[in-house]
């Protein structure tokens, strides 16, 4: 029986050992043994990779110096595999200079240890790794539930109010038919209808589009210079029906008309048309007028502004208006979207290097900025 047996019962992790002297790998392998972890080897970091292409380890032990792939080439190939990206990783060299250990550090490595390595320190740094993966590994996890309980909460109310839409005035339908036709009902059962399919549709193409913008890198070819101005003047064109409906005029600013942009036109245009449709969407009775305009950040960026006399957000809920299916304090949810709106105009604020800025007074207004790169100032670049 091992005078550390009482420290190993229950250990079933994997340990990759990558380590080209023949002699060490037998011994670290024999140690790692003996606390129970189960271990494979490889003398390189090629045929490390090749090991890891059946199973993966749940550490990976390697060595810098090695024929072939060293060290530092396998931890970017594993650093570049999304399943391999956060496995702990430990270097285990010769090399002891301090340029040498902040070149480790730079890259991600989680533990260094130097060669001739004392036993004790071995199993300190893996158990170290294993305990840092678990805790990550549980923070995901507690955050995905989180993520999946604001889900089902939100889909709750989000596709059930307009379905009971749909079905309400359907079944309106269906009683008028078996009776005298009332033309007026008629008018309202089919508002109805369409109001709710389109809800449905708008709440389902926010989904599709946010996947969409989170999976997504914006490419070279896909930019152009365009007047900030332009952009928002567009987006009013496009919603005047709404706005008028609304009672809402607005105000294009007259300054400033010159400031361009680089952006991707179809995604700047709906990330300011989302904007302005929540502008119209959570207006107060008192609001009478949208106030837009473009402004510059130094020779930098150029921000996109839309103001308006809506019913303001909380100050501890304007950050998480940028995230999905949150839609501030509004426990009632009186109206479709999902919190996705903002959540679209921030992650194509970030696709575009800029970021979306919020200021907001309950009762009052707020007032959304998109920043985004000057186009100037990449044309001089």
């Amino acid at each position: 029986m091992s005078n550390h047996e009482n420290l190993v019962i229950g250990n079933k992790e994997t340990i990759l050992v990558v380590e080209d002297n023949a002699d060490l790998n037998m011994a670290l392998c024999e140690i790692l043994e003996s606390y129970n972890y189960e271990v494979r080897s490889a003398a390189n970091g090629q045929e490390a990779l090749d090991s890891m292409s059946g199973s993966l380890p749940d550490v990976i032990l390697c060595d810098i110096m090695m024929p072939g792939m060293d060290g530092y080439t396998l931890l970017r190939h594993t650093r570049s595999e999304p399943q391999l990206r956060t496995r702990p990783f430990i270097f285990l060299t010769a090399l002891t200079s301090t340029t040498d250990q902040r070149k480790a550090f730079d890259i991600g490595i989680e533990h260094y240890l130097t060669k001739p390595v004392d036993e004790q320190d071995l199993i300190l740094a893996i158990r170290n790794a294993l305990r840092r993966q678990r805790d990550m590994e549980y923070e995901m996890s507690r955050q995905l539930d989180v993520l999946r309980n604001q889900i089902v909460a939100t889909l709750q109310h989000e596709f059930r109010t307009p379905l009971t839409f749909v079905l309400g005035f359907a079944e309106y339908l269906q009683d008028i038919m078996e009776q005298e036709i009332d033309l007026e009902g008629l008018r309202t059962a089919t508002a109805g209808i369409l109001e709710g399919g389109h809800r449905l549709q708008r709440l389902i193409e926010s989904f599709l589009m946010l996947a969409e913008l989170q999976s997504r890198e914006m490419q070279p070819d896909e930019l152009e210079a365009l007047t900030a101005i332009t952009i928002i003047q567009n987006v009013v064109d496009d919603s005047r029906v709404a706005l008028t409906k609304a009672g809402l005029t607005v105000d294009i600013s007259p300054d400033n008309q010159d400031l361009m942009v680089i952006g991707e036109p179809e995604l700047l245009h709906e990330a300011i048309k989302r904007i302005v449709d929540n502008a119209i969407r959570y207006r107060r009775p008192a609001s009478k007028k949208i106030w837009v305009s473009a402004k510059p950040l130094g020779e930098t960026y150029v921000g996109l502004c839309v103001r308006d006399e809506g019913m303001g957000i909380p100050p501890n809920t304007v950050k998480a208006l940028s995230r999905p299916f949150e839609q501030g304090d509004r426990s009632d949810r009186t109206e479709p979207g999902a919190g996705l709106s903002l959540a679209l105009v921030h992650h194509v604020a970030t696709l575009h290097g800029g970021q979306l800025e919020v200021s907001s007074q309950e009762g009052v207004g707020s007032e959304f900025t998109l920043w985004l790169p000057a186009a100037e100032k990449l044309k001089k670049k």
